[in-house]
């Protein structure tokens, strides 16, 4: 007889189903929004870690030459140099945790264009997803007139 009452008494379910959803809905929910944004602050942060490396790549002109001839040309081992030192200042700087930032490739094109590509590797603090890669790219052209 009491365990009839038990069940048919029904005051207080709808406070249990709550917390049942919130334990298996909200907070899964939450913490992937909470990654999703830290995936956007990390792409900022890595393309305007490849803008400054490219816009220091392209200072790295050949300035005896550009006297002599008046042809700007970038001297391209002093820009992959100039490029790795401020990419590396730009990403020491953010703070953000279980990310790896990588400057993979400082090119010269027609002596005067730097084309510079990076990649963030992310890995979620959520277990079992698989780590994001993010690519971004950017290009400078060093102007001079005489």
């Amino acid at each position: 007889m009491v365990i009839k009452r038990f069940f048919e008494n029904r005051r207080g379910y709808a406070m249990a189903y709550h917390a049942v959803l919130l334990a298996t809905m909200a907070v899964p929910f939450l913490t992937l929004t909470t990654e999703a944004v830290r995936a956007l602050y990390v792409n900022v942060n890595i393309q305007t870690a490849v803008d400054a490396a490219c816009s220091a790549a392209v200072q790295a002109v050949d300035v005896p030459h550009f006297v002599a001839t008046g042809e700007v040309v970038i001297d391209g081992g002093a820009a992959g140099a100039y490029a790795q030192r401020e990419f590396n200042a730009t990403v020491a700087n953010s703070d953000i945790q279980r990310y790896t930032p990588v400057l993979t490739s400082v090119s010269i094109v027609n002596n005067t264009v730097a084309h510079c590509s990076a990649s963030a590797t992310i890995e979620w603090f959520l277990p079992g997803l698989p780590p994001l890669t993010i690519d971004v790219a950017s290009a400078a052209e060093a102007l001079a007139r005489r």
